[in-house]
């Protein structure tokens, strides 16, 4: 098939990095009110040519409102959905785009699963003889395949579960999620590789207490990330209806965009409870006053039902911010690091893990805020990552196995 200016375009960078392989990441909807994924798959793409020597292009499906500027445009490739979301499938000319992406690629790294664009981009590798890598990005973890069952059941046994057996390699960014693979019956070798962060120096808490001057000198949990049922809110208000009786001086922050009408349940538990004078809600926050506001923080919290890797603990983590975190959001690290606490996703053990943090001692906060950027430093930074992910690569490509990454495979199964 004759190349197309995209496809060119993919080879020409490759030419002029002198890069080993080209590989094509496949997201949708980074629009950054979607929550991790907006971040973690362009910093993924740009540590793993860090690390390379590989070319990393972007194939991202959004919808025409969607913000992405955020992302470098120079190797990004926009698939807007016309006519509404999983009608682009139709239209053989963004099939066309696609397909020239696919085959001038080395290989494919497919973000998510459930939608159509994952479906097509796994059937077009095929196609043309190119492996792929799926990462699932917890959406087979129980709690997230409890949602829609029959319908996942359904497309599983037409689609999905075909896409993901026939996947070169899987990636997990957690061992938990390894056996969430396995659970779902996939027999495929699955590189564990997380997310990363990078956190700006600099930052200070006054541009976020200048947007809300009444919570100065208070003592600040933060929740940050999407307002979402799955994020445990529930459990956060009732936890706090307890303890700030005995923390007059603390004030709940619930910072983020809201999905499925979350924020005005939580609005409507939050008056119920008497909390209206002890919770802020600030919406969304841009990228300068998230970072601010968890600079303003003592202890960050997400009382989520389920989770894949959360960015906004990493960004906690990495800011010194201690942190409360149920068992689903799969970070053990918090308490075997001592800069937090991992509890079950119910009232008393968040009220117990908050209120032991916004108490403690001068001494033990600023021991787990040291913990907390230690273990950020040696484990998650967007350069251990995409070294990480990079070797990945040439393993899948034929290169040795890498030396830092843990390969699983299943018995009877392995490729």
């Amino acid at each position: 098939m004759p190349a197309t200016a995209a496809s060119l375009i993919v080879e020409r960078e490759a030419e002029a990095r002198n890069a080993t392989s080209v590989w094509l990441h496949v997201a949708s909807r980074l629009d950054p009110r979607f929550g991790g994924l907006s971040a973690a798959v362009p910093s993924l793409a740009a540590a793993a040519e860090h690390a390379g020597p590989l070319v990393a292009p972007l194939a991202v499906f959004s919808a025409p409102t969607d913000d992405i500027s955020h992302i470098a445009a120079g190797r990004l490739h926009v698939f807007r959905f016309p006519r509404g979301r999983g009608r682009w499938i139709r239209e053989r000319g963004l099939q066309a785009r696609l397909r020239n992406l696919v085959e001038s690629a080395d290989g494919v790294h497919i973000h998510g699963i459930w939608e159509e664009y994952c479906s097509i981009a796994s059937h077009l590798a095929r196609q043309a003889g190119k492996p792929y890598l799926v990462a699932a990005h917890g959406m087979l973890e129980g709690w997230a395949l409890r949602q829609k069952r029959l319908k996942k059941v359904l497309y599983s046994l037409l689609v999905e579960r075909s896409n993901l057996r026939d996947a070169t390699c899987l990636q997990a960014l957690t061992t938990v999620e390894v056996e969430d693979y396995r659970r779902f019956g996939l027999r495929n070798p699955v590189a564990v590789v997380p997310n990363g962060v990078d956190v700006p120096a600099g930052i200070t808490a006054d541009l976020f207490l200048e947007s809300f001057p009444e919570l100065k000198g208070q003592r600040l949990a933060l929740f940050l990330g999407r307002l979402h049922p799955k994020k445990g809110l529930d459990i956060l208000c009732r936890a706090w209806a307890r303890i700030h009786r005995g923390l007059p001086g603390a004030r709940l922050v619930i910072a983020g965009p809201d999905f499925e009408g979350a924020r005005a349940a939580t609005e409507a538990l939050v008056d119920k409870l008497n909390l209206r004078r002890s919770v802020t809600f600030t919406g969304m926050l841009e990228a300068g006053r998230k970072w601010s506001a968890l600079a303003a923080a003592d202890v960050f919290v997400l009382p989520s039902y389920s989770e894949g890797f959360s960015a906004a603990t990493l960004e906690a983590l990495g800011m010194g911010v201690p942190a409360v975190v149920t068992r689903q959001c799969n970070f053990p690290e918090i308490a075997e690091w001592r800069c937090g606490a991992v509890v079950e996703a119910e009232t008393r053990p968040v009220e117990g893990g908050l209120g032991r943090i916004l108490s403690a001692n001068p001494g033990d906060t600023l021991a787990m805020r040291a913990n907390a950027r230690r273990l950020i430093a040696e484990r998650y930074t967007w350069d251990s990552v995409g070294r990480r992910i990079s070797q990945v690569y040439e393993w899948i490509l034929g290169g040795r196995l890498p030396a830092d990454v843990e390969i699983s495979r299943c018995a009877g199964g392995a490729r």
